[in-house]
């Protein structure tokens, strides 16, 4: 998998993300106008069952960094401070933004606003819970691919696999009436929860499982007839024990179907903003501006408004981020 084909599906990837937020919620479905049901369940409601995006990020990461790891990594902490600076002036625009929409929320209290800097608990924006355990992962990645180095893949995969399991079963038992109050624990959990997908994408990179493509072995109909019947399976099939092996399978089946260039093109575009995406999109679907985004009605109209709304967001951070680098320039990531 070339970088590029990364971008693409992190294209993928946050399309799926905004698409699950907003329709993966019932209450929220059947204010919308549908006209396309399966078995009394709104089409758009089941889609949601095919979005698993945080497997894909991750997944994704692990393959990257354990690229670099090899090549020998130098950027690591500037690649870590350019998401926390994204972060940040996210959150000072939004949070700027909330204050006068609704001001009992933003800013809070001024341990609020450390959790909330820090990624810790994310209180302004649930969504973000995913930045403090991957900060975990990404710092930590070294020690985790010298493991992978020094152990069996067999091994090291079914380890972190019982690990995911019993992670998600803790979560899915405790998180409510435990975890999700107690950060300090819940934090080696959701780490502990994320290992199995990042084992998966440096260990796809070690072992060239996506670099040799089955393609020529494989004719192309059946490509995209294995890719859609995965994603028709996963509706139906919902279980979380397999989230992760469903993406796993998603990436390879992508990487062997032919995909139009203006496709691609729209797709590693839109990876290129997917971190920004995600740490904006929810402020408009949940947080502020709620009512707006699901006035439109259609699911289609509503999915098609977040996306334009979050990449335009997207690229006023961009610009700040530009112009702040411009007066540091030691701080720009190359």
């Amino acid at each position: 998998m070339t970088s590029k084909e990364s971008q693409e599906l992190k294209g993928v990837a946050i399309l799926l993300m905004l698409f699950l937020h907003l329709f993966n919620h019932e209450q929220e479905v059947n204010h919308c106008s549908n006209y396309f049901f399966i078995n009394g369940i709104p089409l758009a409601h089941l889609i949601t069952r095919m979005a698993n995006p945080v497997p894909f990020f991750v997944m994704l990461s692990g393959y990257g960094l354990y690229a670099t790891f090899k090549k020998g990594d130098n950027n690591r902490w500037s690649r870590l401070f350019k998401l926390l600076s994204h972060y940040w002036i996210i959150l000072i625009v939004f949070v700027t933004i909330g204050h006068f929409i609704r001001p009992s929320n933003y800013p809070g209290t001024w341990v609020n606003i450390l959790e909330n800097l820090t990624g810790f608990y994310t209180t302004y924006n649930g969504e973000h819970w995913f930045l403090f355990p991957y900060l975990l992962l990404a710092i930590t990645s070294p020690w985790l691919f010298r493991l992978c180095d020094k152990t069996n893949v067999t091994f090291i995969l079914a380890g972190s696999y019982i690990l995911y399991l019993g992670t998600c079963f803790l979560i899915s038992r405790y998180g409510e009436i435990y975890f999700y109050t107690n950060m300090w624990v819940y934090h080696p959990i959701l780490y502990g929860s994320l290992l199995f997908d990042f084992f998966l994408g440096a260990m796809a990179y070690k072992q060239g499982w996506l670099k040799n493509r089955i393609s020529s072995h494989l004719p192309t109909k059946w490509s995209w007839l294995l890719l859609i019947n995965l994603c028709v399976l996963r509706c139906f099939f919902t279980t979380g024990a397999f989230h992760n092996l469903y993406v796993f399978v998603f990436i390879m089946l992508w990487l062997q179907i032919p995909r139009p260039q203006w496709a691609i093109h729209l797709l590693v575009h839109l990876g290129k903003h997917s971190m920004n995406m995600w740490l904006i999109h929810s402020f408009f679907c949940y947080y502020l501006f709620h009512d707006w985004i699901y006035g439109f009605k259609y699911p289609l109209l509503i999915y098609l408004t977040l996306i334009i709304v979050s990449y335009l967001s997207s690229l006023i951070i961009n610009i700040l981020y530009f112009f702040i680098t411009f007066f540091f320039p030691s701080q720009r990531h190359k």
